[in-house]
């Protein structure tokens, strides 16, 4: 009777909370929105209007994207659109629907998370501030990709026997033609798999589809295609590599490629880990070694920080926060940034100690907490020596 009764107490806490993370996500919308709404609306304009979006319009991704905005937008909703309050956001009708299609890729990740883990894990997921304001306000579909990745990573651990295997790598295809997040991790996936054949399967399927999802634009605009998808927004803004790489890196090594290098060679040195670790570890690394930063990609490793939760995560999670109140892309209110005189100098500056959180974090699941105490305690007692030293010689 008692095992009922919590289950059923479980339930409507997991009703509650599925209200107010949807909730949220529409009230943080009245704060207005950035230039990437902007850009939905410009690029979905010449989309409509058989315009290629990557010869005109500022579009660095798969077309995915494009086909769910084109649906939304021919999606009508009278309860909606007559609505003073949506009236009153702005965007629109528009801009509210695309929340709510974003509001649904973060609910299924975390009934995902509550399915497989628990209610907790996936509130740290769904009620995290920094994903109900990427979603809310920024509008961006980071989420999309991730949620198709991690169905693919479970699918595939319950059961890759015979040819099983093969509809979890048609799903992590559409995860990166819905967003190229995990573009590396099909080689993370493919160093743990013993058989040849498996191997190439593990990224012939996934990069084709991939691929595939361009079709509508090749060959004929496959120059464009590539340009904007591989070379669009590119600028060396990585805090990792500010922190810890010589001068003479930035100089003459592009940072792009040594940011897919790292990656990719990261998935070697951990193909001891399960397939889901390794996704896991991949949402975080991903975003610590990127050569280039924006306040949106700190969404990206907030299910892995969910599971990992501890007090870095949660210092992680505050300071991003905080940045998300006066950064000028996210809430941006006025008189805090006036109050503290912050520019997007201030931002890129506050990236540092966020990365470097991250980075610990990493290192200390990649190592496992004891391995990585024990390594700790090591380096203290060598500087603490040397520290001595040099004071017994002065």
């Amino acid at each position: 009777m008692n095992s009922i009764n919590e289950r059923k107490k479980l339930f409507w806490f997991f009703i509650l909370f599925s209200f107010i993370g949807f909730l949220l996500r529409i009230w943080v919308s009245q704060f207005g929105y950035n230039q990437d709404f902007s850009s939905w609306q410009h690029n979905l304009s010449l989309y409509l209007q058989n315009k290629s979006v990557y010869e005109f319009g500022n579009y660095i991704y798969s077309p995915i994207f494009l086909y769910v905005l084109s649906i939304l937008d021919y999606i009508s909703i009278p309860l909606l659109e007559n609505s003073s309050f949506v009236k009153n956001i702005p965007g629109s009708i528009f801009r509210i629907k695309i929340i709510i299609f974003l509001s649904f890729l973060d609910f299924f990740i975390f009934l995902t998370l509550y399915k497989k883990y628990s209610l907790k894990i996936g509130l740290l997921f769904f009620l995290n501030p920094i994903c109900i304001i990427i979603t809310g306000h920024h509008n961006q579909f980071n989420n999309f990709g991730i949620l198709f990745g991690f169905l693919a990573v479970l699918l595939y651990q319950r059961d890759s026997t015979n040819f099983k295997f093969v509809l979890p790598l048609i799903i992590m295809g559409f995860s990166l033609a819905a967003k190229h997040i995990l573009i590396f991790f099909p080689f993370w996936w493919a160093f743990k798999e013993k058989l040849l054949i498996k191997k190439f399967f593990i990224l012939f399927i996934p990069y084709s589809i991939f691929i595939l999802s361009f079709w509508q634009f090749l060959p004929g605009d496959s120059d464009n295609v590539l340009n904007n998808v591989l070379y669009g927004w590119r600028h060396s803004t990585g805090p990792f590599w500010g922190m810890f790489a010589p001068k003479i890196i930035h100089m003459y090594f592009d940072l792009q490629t040594l940011f897919g290098l790292i990656l990719i060679g990261l998935g070697f040195l951990l193909v001891n880990k399960s397939l889901k670790e390794s996704f896991f570890l991949y949402l975080m690394a991903v975003v610590i070694f990127s050569s280039m930063m924006y306040t949106q990609y700190l969404v990206i490793p907030v299910l892995a920080l969910a599971i990992y939760w501890n007090w870095k995560f949660l210092i992680f999670t505050i300071l991003t926060f905080l940045i998300f109140l006066v950064d000028g892309d996210q809430l941006n209110i006025h008189f805090l940034r006036e109050f503290l005189h912050w520019d997007l100098r201030s931002t890129r500056i506050s990236f540092y100690p966020i990365i470097l959180i991250l980075l610990i974090g990493f290192v200390e699941i990649s190592l496992g907490s004891k391995k990585f105490n024990l390594n700790l305690k090591k380096i203290y007692l060598f500087f603490k020596d040397k520290i001595k030293s040099s004071l017994y010689w002065k």
